[in-house]
């Protein structure tokens, strides 16, 4: 996948009619589905047909949330307007709170609380504050090169560990963290990184004595749309292959914080 190959997959996936594609599918989803998450998703067939992982993600995302819950937003800066439309949506009482090392470029104050610029790697917040903490495809971009994000960024490749263990320690025993990453075949495309199985067990297994955790995996086809997979049907799958504004496998990983 060449840099305008990118150019080209962010410019459709800006898209107003996209975002307003992926918003409808999420919700779509949520009046059709028997979910029994985070055990499973139950998609719709055909689900998401030409849509990037948010279709999943964002599905994961407003299945973990309860009115009242204290949420934690991690990478909130940048996201997307399906991901603004989801926050809408959410039946109040909301505390939602953002944290990100850039500026968000719309009014965060429409949708937070609270909107903190910092780094998830050393958080001011006390332990256990949080009930819930989304990381919706922001783990991938942690020490990478960001600068298309903002200056203040560091390249280094144990940030996502140490954000990992940050993430955990804000989050209240019982409460969950919702973690999202393009999964696959792994490359390194400077910026963020497709994650393989490998990876992802490195980054995982370290705190399984800490948290119970779930693992979805799920894969876009071209007549089908999203789906969920066996993850070792996945191992040569790349981030573009689908062609699909996004991922074209992607893991939804559920920590549950040990009591």
């Amino acid at each position: 996948m060449t840099l305008g190959d990118l150019k080209l997959g962010i410019k459709r996936l800006l898209g107003r009619d996209l975002q307003l594609n992926i918003t409808r599918e999420v919700q779509r989803a949520l009046r059709l589905g028997d979910h029994d998450f985070p055990e499973r998703l139950d998609l719709p067939v055909p689900y998401g047909r030409g849509l990037p992982e948010r279709v999943v993600e964002l599905l994961a995302a407003r299945l973990s949330y309860r009115p009242g819950l204290r949420v934690l937003d991690v990478g909130h800066a940048h996201v997307m307007p399906c991901h603004r439309d989801l926050l809408r949506s959410l039946p109040p009482p909301r505390d939602l709170t953002g944290i990100d090392i850039a500026e968000p470029v719309y009014d965060a104050a429409e949708l937070y609380a609270r909107s903190i610029r910092g780094s998830v790697t050393a958080m001011e917040f006390p332990d256990a504050s949080f009930d819930l903490v989304w990381c919706i495809s922001a783990l991938e971009h942690f020490g990478m090169d960001n600068s298309g994000y903002t200056r203040d960024f560091v390249v280094d490749e144990r940030m996502a560990e140490r954000a990992r263990d940050e993430m955990l320690r804000v989050l209240r025993p019982g409460g969950a963290l919702l973690l999202t990453l393009p999964f696959g075949r792994y490359e390194n495309h400077g910026w963020f990184r497709n994650f393989d199985a490998a990876h992802l067990r490195a980054l995982l297994d370290p705190v399984r004595a800490r948290a119970a955790i779930h693992e979805l995996y799920f894969r876009h086809a071209t007549a089908g749309g999203w789906a969920a997979a066996d993850p070792e049907a996945l191992r040569e799958v790349g981030y573009a292959d689908q062609g699909n504004a996004g991922a074209a496998a992607c893991v939804v990983v559920v920590l549950t914080r040990r009591l």
